[in-house]
């Protein structure tokens, strides 16, 4: 039985720790006397309070025991799990009370601990039957503090690493490079304890990058993750490919390219020439409309047959990693048009697929 590299995946809140270190193999370090912003410092994974409890409408507590934050974690290769360690370590008060611990793979969740009590500064261990997984989630009922939740058992083989064909691709197009590029998040792996990637300045509406592929791809999974970035990931992503042989035509396909469409209450549409600067400039407020501050925005693609949605709306969470596997177009593409909305920063941009034929 071996240790089982991991990686966090999401987390329901960690408002006064870095939730990362929880899955680390590291002995949680004591941080007695160190203090931050948010107060006593802690290592791992440590929620906001009241979980449970919320204010009725009528000045009333409503109370829900069977509220829970949650610890969604990452097998880097898949296993079999064996054994479960969950470590309250410097949590004399603050622990989360109770947990409950399913294993994830591609049949479903299967419960390897059933809801049991945590103490204060304790290391736990759960023997479980062996169970092929490739995540693991942490229910923790209500709030409250984990040190570390560690898996162990034994590595399934066939788990290569791959390619992320963006290492290949040359970029073109980008709409904002203000605190990165987007190459830094094609080379981000997780390795730095702070955000770094491609962040926008928050004066951008709809940031894009296109990807130059040194050879046509079927795309199977793309990978957009916003780690670290608590406060300033984007909203959205939307992904697009194009399978182009003569590279003389990029151009004019290029103005053709998927673009934002705004819809005011009185069913006026309006795709501005260009939508960066029609937000910024604040034009909308020249439109002949009862209430032109107030409008939807919608991405249109206009030309399917050209630009092929790969991801045509991805909602993006904070310090998450988003896996994209149902692809809308499987046939191979030559360039991908990445883009967000409406700004903001992501640490990791990957894309895997086939070698096809253009």
């Amino acid at each position: 039985m071996s240790f089982l590299d991991a990686f966090l995946i999401s987390y329901s809140d960690s408002s006064f720790t870095n939730p990362h270190e929880v899955v680390r193999p590291d002995e949680p370090e004591e941080c007695t006397g160190n203090f931050t912003h948010m107060g006593a410092k802690y290592w791992g994974f440590e929620t906001a309070r009241h979980r449970a409890t919320s204010l009725t409408d009528n000045n009333q507590f409503s109370f829900n025991d069977d509220a829970y934050h949650w610890i969604h974690i990452g097998l880097k290769n898949p296993a079999e799990v064996s054994r479960i360690s969950v470590s309250t370590k410097w949590f004399t008060g603050n622990q989360v009370p109770e947990i409950a611990i399913e294993l994830v793979d591609d049949r479903g969740l299967t419960e390897v601990v059933a809801r049991t009590p945590l103490a204060p500064d304790q290391e736990h261990t759960f023997e479980i039957d062996p169970t092929v997984a490739h995540e693991c989630l942490v229910r923790c009922y209500h709030e409250g503090g984990i040190a570390r939740v560690n898996l162990f058992g034994k590595t399934q083989t066939g788990g290569a690493n791959r390619l992320n064909i963006l290492e290949q691709a040359t970029i073109s197009h980008v709409s904002n490079e203000h605190y990165g590029k987007p190459g830094d998040a094609v080379m981000g792996n997780r390795e730095v304890d702070y955000m770094l990637g491609w962040e926008s300045a928050r004066s951008g509406f709809g940031e894009c990058a296109l990807f130059h592929l040194d050879k046509p791809h079927a795309v199977s999974e793309i990978i957009v993750d916003t780690y670290l970035h608590r406060l300033n990931p984007p909203l959205s992503c939307h992904i697009f490919g194009i399978n182009l042989s003569d590279e003389s035509k990029l151009e004019a396909i290029w103005q053709q390219r998927p673009d934002w469409k705004i819809e005011f209450a009185d069913g006026l549409q309006i795709i501005p020439a260009n939508f960066q600067s029609y937000m910024q400039n604040k034009l909308y407020r020249n439109e002949p409309t009862d209430d032109p501050s107030r409008f939807t925005i919608k991405l249109e693609n206009l030309n399917p047959d050209i630009w092929k949605p790969l991801v045509s709306f991805g909602h993006l969470r904070a310090d998450t990693w988003h896996q994209f596997r149902e692809m809308e177009h499987h046939g191979p593409v030559s360039h991908i048009l990445y883009s967000h909305y409406p700004n903001g920063g992501i640490h990791g941009l990957k894309v895997y697929g086939v070698n096809k034929d253009s």
